[in-house]
């Protein structure tokens, strides 16, 4: 599993590492979009902050209207103090429903972003050589993307929010604040504004205690998001692989191991409780001492008769406001800490996805003919040699066999040609713009429909109907006709020789000019592989095959033979 390495960042690493992740984004063609929407989002924000502002100057004439016992005043009050509250709740909800607004299109751009850099070059398939595995990508990209949007945007606009807060209130707290006399070591002072400095120094030093004691929150989360996201997968491979455990009574194994992921969850979470109990017993504290400490500070001026009920209310009512956006992250820690460990598992997934683009790679150049082969060597990540000074030509409409011993690297040689294995050096040459199609012993299957399932992956092809009918039938799978347009997971409906007629069927829709055969009739007898070998070579006569095959059943249906256990060529 990954570590979190730098937890400790200062304030402005994290700064950046947010807007390097937010860029993209910003710089997009939703930009404009998204500038509105935050722009709309701020100003209803800061008519929240006028609304209470003019609650503020409400408390003072209001509660100056009880201790006159001026009803009139008092019913005046209500209403006018109804009208600021109307304007404050439709302009928190219009802010909010912008918010989620501009949420959805952040994460919809990102998302697909992400999906382009992960797709991209093959970097989804060749992260699986790098040497520290980037794990769960796909948590990355969908919960990861849509954590970071969420907290980006509620601290980022909610510290707006706050600094206008406190700009607007602490002229009003210094304003009723007064002087206050003291002596200090036989000296007189007077202090100007002293409230402002008791609520600074109050919340300077309950945030400082808050961000020591909560410190190992980021790594808590980052560990919290990894470990959900390990027994999410495991549960997936379970359901994945359900009939073979079943064969293998497997059961008490796979409950033993999926144990261990939820005891590691339980385990974290624990730590968590600890460390979030220690910050709760802080907030709280800090909060109920908010409620009196105002009010002790201003009572020597209220019962010395400097000041009314009305100004005692005003001033309590401004204290808090300036104390809450003083204390904004302190009451944020928690947020920030699970924005911290969502930022360093999209950096983790983008730096992979770096490192498997730049995997060094045998290119394959241009050539005449369909697959020409120099000198190829191939080893496996670690350096071991496989197989070595391999040598072939093929030409329009040639089959070539791969044969060998188990383990000797004819699989290995096939994602070779298909540019697909990085740890080779030689030479392949392939003509121009030839189209190539690989069909593995388990071919794959999306959730689909069985029409896309059949076209993949092509999507034009789909709408060609009576193509794909005739080509169902040929390939023995014209019963599966009433179902093209059902939406299944048809790797589970379907036996494994009947995805293998699938893939000759694709072969048949998408027409390649090369294709790899990985095993692609190992669960079919011998005369449905007959049948679908010699459809192939009557559809398409000019296609260029590559097959590995432990059947000598196969051999009959190429012209070429290369053993790579002896590296004979025939």
């Amino acid at each position: 599993m990954n570590t979190l390495k730098n937890p400790n960042r200062n304030p402005i690493v994290w700064i950046k590492d947010c807007i390097t992740l937010a860029k993209p984004f910003w710089q997009s063609e939703k930009r404009y979009l998204g500038y509105l929407l935050v722009s709309l989002v701020i100003i209803l924000q800061l008519a929240t902050v006028v609304m209470n502002v003019l609650i503020n100057k409400w408390n003072n004439s209001f509660y100056d209207a009880i201790q006159r016992y001026d009803i009139g005043a008092f019913y005046h009050g209500i209403i006018t103090f109804s009208i600021y509250a109307t304007i404050y709740i439709a302009c928190a909800i219009l802010a909010y429903l912008l918010q989620r607004k501009l949420e959805i299109i952040w994460r919809q751009w990102l998302t697909t972003y992400y999906l382009d850099l992960w797709l991209s070059h093959k970097a989804f398939y060749k992260s699986r050589f790098l040497n520290q595995v980037n794990d769960n990508p796909d948590q990355r990209i969908s919960d990861d993307v849509n954590s970071f949007i969420i907290l980006s945007l509620e601290l980022s606009l909610g510290f707006v929010t706050s600094l206008v807060n406190l700009f607007s209130f602490i002229s009003i707290l210094w304003g009723l604040s007064g002087i206050i006399h003291f002596t200090l070591f036989n000296h007189p002072f007077n202090l100007h504004g002293y409230m402002v400095w008791v609520a600074i120094m109050y919340s300077f030093i309950a945030t400082y205690i808050k961000f020591k004691v909560g410190k190992p929150l980021v790594r808590l989360d980052y560990q919290e998001q990894a470990y959900e996201a390990h027994l999410r997968y495991n549960l997936v491979r379970v359901k994945e692989n359900s009939e073979s455990i079943a064969f293998y009574n497997g059961e008490t194994q796979e409950k033993h191991n999926l144990t261990k992921r939820i005891q590691a969850i339980v385990d974290n979470f624990g730590k968590i409780i600890y460390r979030q109990l220690k910050l709760n017993i802080i907030e709280i504290g800090y909060q109920q001492i908010a409620m009196i400490f105002p009010l002790v500070a201003v009572a020597p001026r209220y019962f010395t008769k400097l000041i009314k009920l009305g100004d005692v209310m005003q001033i309590t009512n401004a204290f808090s406001q300036v104390h809450g956006s003083l204390s904004y992250f302190m009451y944020s820690y928690t947020t920030l800490a699970g924005l911290r460990a969502t930022m360093d598992r999209l950096f983790e997934f983008l730096h992979a996805v770096d490192q498997a683009k730049a995997l060094p790679g045998l290119p394959i150049k241009s050539g005449i003919y369909p697959l020409e082969v120099n000198n190829l060597s191939i080893t496996t990540p670690s350096g071991q040699t496989l197989t070595k000074n391999i040598c072939f030509l093929l030409k329009s409409g040639d089959k070539l066999l791969v044969k060998g011993k188990t383990g000797c690297g004819k699989t290995t040689l096939l994602r070779s040609l298909a540019g697909m294995w990085h740890f080779a050096s030689g030479e392949i040459k392939q003509a121009p713009n030839l189209v190539t199609l690989f069909i593995s012993q388990k071919p794959y299957l999306p959730i689909d429909s069985l029409l896309a399932v059949v076209s993949y992956p092509s999507i034009s092809l789909t709408a060609n109907l009576d193509k794909v009918t005739y080509i169902l039938n040929k390939c023995e799978l014209g019963y599966l006709l009433p179902r093209l347009n059902d939406v299944a997971d048809w790797s589970t409906i379907l036996s494994l020789g009947e995805q293998q007629k699938i893939a000759f069927a694709r072969i048949l829709l998408n027409q390649p000019d090369i294709v790899y055969c990985d095993e692609a009739t190992s669960a079919l007898d011998e005369e449905s592989e007959s049948n679908l070998y010699q459809l192939i070579c009557q559809e398409l006569p000019n296609i260029t095959i590559v097959s590995v095959a432990h059947r000598s059943s196969v051999a009959t249906w190429h012209n070429k033979f290369l053993n790579l256990s002896t590296l004979d060529i025939a």
